[in-house]
């Protein structure tokens, strides 16, 4: 797999070359497809390939399983990994926020002092 390639671009590049396989008069049990497919994730899926492989039984799992499986884990990443652009206009508008509290909060303390004492201690 290719880094920041889709999952769905990825398996239908494996579909075609395991159809090409296969055509060729080779014969490639579910298991192989699935355990190859596994191996070749990057770095963002080792998580998800591990739970898959402990949790299933791979001469059972089809490659359609797999690849539902890989596809929500897709959306998920997506999904909670906002814009980097919206994250730093929520930070603005939080920056701005806090900055127009402490303005506020200043200019009070300004506006409610009496003139006991200057400031400077007990005199």
């Amino acid at each position: 797999m290719k880094p920041k390639e889709h999952v769905q671009t990825y398996l239908s590049r494996v579909s075609g070359i395991v159809s090409h396989i296969k055509t060729y008069g080779e014969s490639l049990s579910n298991e192989i497809i699935v355990s190859k497919v596994l191996r070749s994730w990057t770095s963002d899926f080792n998580h998800v390939v591990a739970a898959i492989e402990e949790s299933k039984d791979l001469s059972k799992y089809s490659f359609d399983e797999l690849m539902g499986s890989l596809l929500a884990h897709e959306v998920r990443i997506n999904r909670s990994s906002d814009k980097p652009e919206e994250k730093a206009f929520q930070m603005k508008r939080e920056t701005n926020r806090i900055k127009q509290e402490y303005s506020a909060v200043k200019n009070q303390g300004i506006k409610g002092y009496h003139g006991h004492g200057h400031g400077r201690g007990r005199g």
